[in-house]
């Protein structure tokens, strides 16, 4: 019997897809316009449910494959990946706090 999702982790994830959607996501432009899914899968090499599932932002695991598809994407390494994240999460946690 699978376990429920604790909040801490169901938090974490949900920040860690806010993060990728805020960083790496919405930042994309063709022609000064949001991509389609199709325009994101051909610009990052994640594929279009990946994306659909990144965008939406809520209660997706997000396989080591995809981090290194948005690291390749943002010419990165997984410890930079992880520690843009690190920083982001201290700044929603100071605004929480505001």
């Amino acid at each position: 019997m699978a376990r429920a999702k604790d909040e801490q982790q169901e938090d974490l994830e949900n920040d860690l897809l806010s993060f990728i959607y805020v960083e790496f996501i919405a930042p994309i432009k063709v022609n000064g316009i949001k991509p389609t899914i199709r325009q994101y899968e051909e610009i990052t090499s994640i594929g279009r449910t990946t994306i659909e599932k990144l965008i939406k932002s809520q209660g997706y695991d997000v396989p080591i494959s995809t981090f290194s598809k948005i690291c390749r994407y943002a010419n990165i390494s997984l410890l930079e990946f992880f520690s843009k994240f690190e920083e982001y999460q201290k700044e929603i946690r100071r605004i929480e706090k505001d």
